[in-house]
């Protein structure tokens, strides 16, 4: 190469810095996407199936319970992730399909009644050892679409984010964040691990 000539690699470094390095522990990486899976589809809920809903309908006046309301914490967790209510029926039909589920006769409405009824109850693991990983979402606080967008510019929008820290093992829940705006993700999550060896 003609030193006079430019070479394009060197003027990309000094114009954004030193190379990138990949340090990230990509199997651990990967079993903690498998594990958010699982978290997805807990298939050991469909193991005390009965022996729930015989608890949960003992002494009930009225229509029994159909569903048990460990699935009715899994259907609020796929509406979280963005299905909607008649998608939620139709997951349940196919896992009626699949007879991993029992015949049921719950629809849309009653599911969306069902889950505005789940008060989440956060109980810490009482263990002395816990391996924790934590994660986050965000939610845009306000749908105004493209009208708005084109009447008033493009604002800027408020954000909810959600940090979640749970036990990787158990996948049982240790504590929960909602934040407005910018929010550091590894100061929350290291707040959830001090409140985790205070026992609070």
């Amino acid at each position: 190469m003609n030193p006079k000539e430019k070479d394009s690699r060197n003027n990309n470094n000094k114009r954004w810095g030193n190379r990138f390095i990949d340090k990230r522990n990509w199997k651990s990486y990967n079993e903690e996407l498998v594990v958010r899976g699982e978290f997805l589809l807990p298939i050991d809920m469909f193991d005390n199936w009965y022996e729930e809903l015989d608890k949960m309908n003992e002494g009930k006046k009225g229509r029994p319970y159909e569903f048990p309301e460990s699935f009715i914490k899994i259907q609020a967790v796929w509406h979280l992730q963005w299905v909607d209510y008649r998608g939620l029926e139709g997951i349940a039909s196919s896992l009626e399909r699949l007879c991993l589920i029992a015949y049921h006769h719950d629809d849309y409405t009653t599911i969306w009644r069902r889950v505005h009824g789940v008060r989440p109850e956060i109980k810490p693991p009482t263990y002395d050892e816990v391996e924790a990983g934590s994660d986050a979402t965000g939610f845009k606080s306000g749908h105004a679409g493209e009208y708005t967008t084109y009447v008033y510019g493009n604002l800027r929008r408020k954000y909810v984010k959600v940090i979640i820290t749970a036990d990787i093992n158990s996948k049982k829940l240790i504590a929960v964040d909602a934040k407005i705006g910018e929010v550091s993700e590894s100061k929350v999550a290291v707040k959830h691990i001090e409140l985790l060896k205070k026992g609070d």
